[in-house]
């Protein structure tokens, strides 16, 4: 079933380094079977805490997307966003 990873930047404290991060991470989610399917845009909150924007990526299923978010390569990108945003990321399923 097919799954996306959600990351929703709800404040970025530093541009660059989440610039870096980006480009380490992005290239993470082709090598290991993902599709980022929404990137970075400006976006309308309509209800919830304001964020700044949101990325999306889709897998096959849940243990691909958790193989991906658990990989040594990705978590080596991860440290370069820790401090510089407040993120939230989750896994959902796709809808019937």
């Amino acid at each position: 079933m097919t799954v996306y990873v959600i990351s929703t930047y709800l404040q970025v404290f530093d541009e660059q380094r989440v610039l870096e991060y980006r480009k380490l991470a992005h290239p993470t989610v082709a090598a290991h079977g993902g599709r980022v399917v929404v990137r970075p845009a400006a976006l309308q909150v309509l209800e919830g805490p304001p964020a700044e924007y949101v990325i999306v990526t889709e897998w096959a299923d849940m243990s691909s997307a958790q193989a991906w978010y658990n990989s040594p390569e990705y978590q080596q990108a991860r440290k370069l966003r820790e401090g510089a945003a407040q993120v939230q990321v989750v896994i959902t399923a796709a809808g019937p």
